[in-house]
């Protein structure tokens, strides 16, 4: 089930909360946008698709564009704020370098990118209360709308990033289930070094496996292809890059990893579906106002 979104937000996220939230029967469905499910307390199954994980404590869901899912609690309920963006239509706030090139491991800026194990990624929290200040903050000022309310939610929004960013460096996100180690190591390594050169000899020695058997394992792993998955890692992170800095494309390009102008332009209007200029340009246009939805 695919829900229509009720309400409109200009900024491109809206954020509500859910105290005492209860959901005892499944109801898988999926949204038109990005959805992060921030879970402050409560024990419960978050289940997209086929696929289950066990929440306990508080964590940290962002689930890709279109993915079914539902949030299943225990007789106590949960306490949730839902986060809905429009990443598609709206720009990101710029983040220190360091901070920036985790972003679209974070956050899908495009539903062409989902595969098998970003269609939800989760972090685990230990202290949820310095995001949920943030949010809480976002969610005062949307309502309030005072002078200057959005500087005020794009500043909050940036500081929350900044904060998820930072988790995910110091301890990465939560593992699929029954991950296979060497596979994931190269994964891991492709996200990190996405703008380096690899080979496939180099890659197959890294993970003790033939050519052939790295080739096939990958594509069952991820449900892509090796060189598209690092193709993919380099268009996204291209796409941020052109989203909040005025670099020239060319060197965007070469900075992600393409050594051709040409053939990343190609590549960028396949997976995008427009050149990267127009992808920029349409980004600095006023959005049409976003949907957004009233339930966890």
């Amino acid at each position: 089930m695919k829900h229509k979104l009720p309400i409109r937000a200009s900024l491109g996220i809206d954020v509500q909360y859910f105290p005492g939230y209860k959901n005892h029967k499944i109801n898988l469905h999926s949204l038109e946008v990005v959805l992060l499910s921030f879970i402050l307390r409560g024990r419960g199954r978050h289940r997209i698709d086929n696929d289950e994980y066990i929440e306990s404590g508080s964590s940290l869901a962002v689930t890709h564009y279109g993915q079914r899912h539902d949030i299943l609690t225990d007789e106590h309920g949960m306490d949730i704020i839902n986060v809905y963006l429009d990443l598609q239509h709206h720009s990101l706030p710029v983040l220190p370098a360091m901070l920036q090139p985790v972003l679209p491991l974070l956050l899908p800026l495009h539903p062409r990118f989902a595969h098998r194990l970003n269609r939800i990624v989760r972090l685990q929290l230990n202290d949820p209360q310095p995001l949920a200040q943030e949010l809480f903050a976002i969610q005062r000022e949307l309502q309030a709308q005072a002078v200057g309310y959005d500087e005020a939610v794009r500043l909050h929004w940036k500081l929350f990033l900044m904060q998820c960013c930072r988790h995910v460096l110091q301890n990465g996100f939560v593992a699929p289930q029954s991950t296979p180690p060497r596979l994931e190591a190269v994964r891991q390594l492709l996200d990190e070094t996405f703008a380096e050169p690899h080979t496939l000899d180099r890659l197959a020695k890294r993970a003790s496996l033939s050519r052939t058997s790295l080739c096939r394992a990958f594509k069952v792993y991820t449900g892509k292809r090796l060189f598209d998955y690092l193709i993919e890692r380099r268009i996204q992170a291209a796409m941020v890059s052109l989203r909040s800095t005025d670099e020239k494309v060319l060197t965007i390009a070469l900075n992600c990893g393409f050594r051709d102008l040409a053939y990343f332009n190609r590549k960028f209007k396949t997976l995008v579906g427009t050149s990267p200029t127009i992808y920029r340009r349409a980004l600095t246009q006023p959005p049409e106002l976003p949907i957004v939805p009233r339930y966890a």
